[in-house]
């Protein structure tokens, strides 16, 4: 079988204990037999490496620390999580609104502490906000890094993350630039409260209708369906009184991934604990529109 391997971070990669190379955020992929119960171990640099036994039971659970992603002919391995090896406290950015101290700290792992009179709060982060700022709206905290928002109460409950070319607040709302590829994105707003963030209006910016562009539309469609923005512009006329049904068609899932079929995308959705499953579904195109779904 196909597996794919990749890590957040640089990794030496061994399998049954012979050298395999470098793993990163790109695919890296060999065939691989299950039944050999091969010793799979990630070696990062700055932190402990993650071991586990390749088996069938790959299927079923996710080895700590990775996760695993059931594709139709393949198996991706995603290791994310690796134990520290140095847990020194190194602060990384800290700011103060009132009897609020919000500080993002590494110590063994990413956090971020909220400290008011309301009590000491801490929250794990994503290794994306090891560079990031704080920033205060009202009652809530903004934790911006390159590409990545996150918004939080001071008692650190998690209201909003995501992928974020840019964005604004102004009168209580958040509006959002969140990239689905090279040509297009989702424009969001949100309403902004003390301890919500409140999805408002969602739209597709930036894809046309031209023939050029077909190739880019089921992948923008079904990014746009997991985000929950407005696709009405993308169904053809005879399509557009069928669009709940397709909705409750596709279902929930958590992120989309492309295929070497430029109109049929891996639909994911999370089978259990860190460990992901594919369904397949091709968008017919034809004059810049999406003429039918099938799955």
């Amino acid at each position: 079988m196909k597996i794919y391997f990749l890590s957040s971070r640089p990794c030496a990669l061994s399998v049954g204990g012979a050298y395999f190379g470098i793993t990163d955020r790109f695919e890296r992929f060999a065939s691989v037999c299950l039944s050999d119960n091969l010793l799979i171990t990630f070696t990062p640099e700055n932190a402990l490496p993650l071991s586990f036994f390749l088996t069938e039971n790959v299927r079923f659970k996710a080895p700590a620390g990775v996760e695993v992603y059931l594709f139709k002919d393949a198996i991706a391995l995603y290791a994310r999580d690796f134990p520290p090896c140095d847990f020194t406290l190194q602060p990384i950015a800290q700011e103060r609104k009132n009897d609020l101290l919000v500080s993002v700290f590494k110590q063994g792992n990413l956090q971020v502490s909220f400290q008011s009179n309301d009590g000491f709060f801490v929250q794990p982060l994503r290794g994306d906000f090891e560079k990031c700022e704080i920033s205060f709206h009202e009652q809530l905290i903004f934790l911006h890094a390159k590409n990545t928002l996150a918004v939080f109460t001071p008692t650190g409950n998690q209201l909003f993350q995501e992928t974020v070319e840019s964005f604004t607040v102004e009168n209580n709302e958040l509006c959002a630039k969140i990239p689905i590829n090279q040509t297009a994105y989702i424009q969001g707003t949100w309403q902004l409260s003390d301890t919500a963030c409140t999805k408002k209006s969602l739209s597709l910016i930036g894809q046309t209708t031209t023939n050029t562009k077909d190739a880019l539309l089921p992948y923008a469609f079904f990014e746009s369906v997991r985000i929950g923005a407005n696709i009405d512009a993308m169904l053809s006329d005879e399509l557009l009184p069928e669009k709940e049904k397709i909705l409750s068609f596709l279902g929930d899932f958590v992120s989309v991934s492309p295929t070497t079929d430029e109109n049929t995308c891996a639909l994911l959705r999370q089978k259990g604990e860190r460990l992901f499953e594919a369904s397949y579904f091709t968008a017919e195109v034809e004059h810049g529109k999406i003429k039918d779904i099938v799955g």
